[in-house]
C-alpha cells in the first residue's frame, strides 16, 4: 500500500521537500453549498453537526448532500449501538454456556469503518482536504498573534 499524500499544511511547514506543485486555492471550482437545513429525521446532535459542517466545510456541496446525510445517519446509528452496548456485555453466553462475541461489537466496528470512509469522501481529514486543494491549517505567525491581541484590546 502506498503512503497517503502529505497534507499541504505539512508540506509547507517542511518547505515542500518533494518540490511537487501544490494546488492553489484559487483553482477550486465554485458549486452550490449543501442545504442549510438538516433533514428532520436526524437527531439533535446530527443536526448540529450538519450545521457546523455547512459553516466550516464550505466545499461540501449540494452534490455531496446525500453523503453528508448518510454520515449523520450513521453517526446516529453509532450512538444507538453504543447505548445498547452499555446495557449489555461484550461477551454473551448461549443456553449451554458457550461464549460468543456480542454482535453489537461487530456492528459498531463496521459502522465506524463506514463513518471513517465518509469523512474521507467528504474531505473532512487533513489529507483529504489537501488532496482536494480546498483548505489548509495555518499556524499564525508572531506578528499575526500580536496584531490580533492588539485588535482585541481596542
Amino acid at each position: 500500500m502506498a503512503n497517503p499524500p502529505k497534507p499541504n499544511e505539512l508540506k509547507r511547514a517542511q518547505g515542500n521537500p518533494g518540490k511537487r506543485p501544490m494546488k492553489a486555492l484559487a483553482t477550486v471550482t465554485t458549486i452550490p453549498q449543501a442545504a442549510a437545513k438538516a433533514p428532520e429525521h436526524l437527531s439533535p446532535a446530527s443536526k448540529e453537526l450538519w450545521t457546523r459542517l455547512r459553516e466550516t466545510a464550505f466545499w461540501i456541496s449540494n452534490t455531496d448532500q446525500s453523503s453528508l446525510q448518510l454520515l449523520c445517519e450513521k453517526l446516529d446509528r453509532r450512538s444507538e449501538i453504543i447505548a445498547k452496548l452499555q446495557n449489555s456485555d461484550f461477551v454473551l453466553f448461549t443456553d449451554k454456556n458457550y461464549a460468543y462475541a456480542n454482535p453489537l461489537v461487530g456492528m459498531l466496528s463496521t459502522i465506524e469503518t463506514e463513518i471513517t470512509k465518509l469523512f474521507s469522501l467528504l474531505g473532512l481529514t487533513s489529507t483529504d482536504r489537501s488532496r482536494l486543494g480546498v483548505a489548509e491549517v495555518r499556524v499564525r505567525s508572531k506578528l499575526e498573534e500580536l496584531a490580533q491581541a492588539r485588535q482585541n484590546k481596542g
